[in-house]
């Protein structure tokens, strides 16, 4: 059954939440419907749901518009009543907030519409995230150097679907990252973080003074690691 709405003009004037570009269909709402989960199957409750149009291929809200929010219940479920726009970028974006990863579903409303105007997500799993914190610092004097890298699993998973179908070509899900530098007089310290999914480890490649590489796997199982690393 489709959800029909009475119609009803929508102002230039709420630009805060939409803009006039946007081409909301007439008459039409929107559910948008499921349950998320933790790794280990535990439901999470106040994961912020929102339903968004133009929103591209990266996290910058600089563009996108929001057509409807919501939040999950104690048992993980969610059920969120949303304006729909046609468009080649309706995301519906799950945030678990500091403590999980985000998840995104997208599709091209265009070409595209789900039956009886319900996507239904069905089971979203996000993972638990921790904070890997670094300082390295040059204890060894003057004249030594230092290049090392880390590689780690980002927090972040898009899914794209064609229609019903997963699309893994434009999908991208807790991809591997690499950050790294070289350290010297005239930058011998650093400190930064960065957030992996919990119980991932982090691979750490350094070498001192040009010699061979040296590599140490770090297993992250702490909400808030720390790591120094002296040379």
């Amino acid at each position: 059954m489709k959800l029909l709405f009475k119609f009803f003009l929508i102002p230039c004037f709420l630009m805060t939440v939409l803009s006039c570009e946007v081409q909301l269909e007439a008459n039409t709402r929107i559910l948008v419907e499921g349950t998320i989960r933790d790794q280990d199957n535990v439901p999470i409750s106040e994961a912020k749901i929102s339903v968004l149009t133009k929103r591209g291929n990266y996290s910058s809200s600089e563009n996108q518009y929001i057509l409807g929010e919501g939040y999950s219940n104690a048992d993980g479920h969610f059920s969120v009543i949303s304006l729909y726009d046609g468009d080649e970028d309706f995301a519906i974006e799950i945030d678990g907030g500091d403590a999980y990863s985000t998840y995104v579903y997208k599709t091209n409303t265009l070409e595209f519409t789900p039956l009886d105007l319900t996507f239904n997500l069905e089971t979203v799993n996000l993972k638990k995230t921790a904070t890997f914190n670094y300082d390295i610092v040059r204890t060894s004097g003057t004249s030594n150097t230092l290049s090392y890298s880390f590689k780690y699993l980002d927090g972040f998973c898009l899914e794209y679907y064609d229609g019903s179908t997963l699309n893994e070509y434009q999908s991208s899900c807790y991809q591997e990252h690499v950050l790294g530098q070289f350290l010297n007089d005239n930058n011998p310290d650093t400190e930064w973080l960065f957030s992996l999914p919990l119980g991932e480890v982090v691979t750490f490649t350094y070498s001192i003074n040009d010699e061979p590489e040296q590599t140490e796997f770090i297993t992250i199982n702490q909400d808030n690691y720390d790591f120094t690393f002296n040379y």
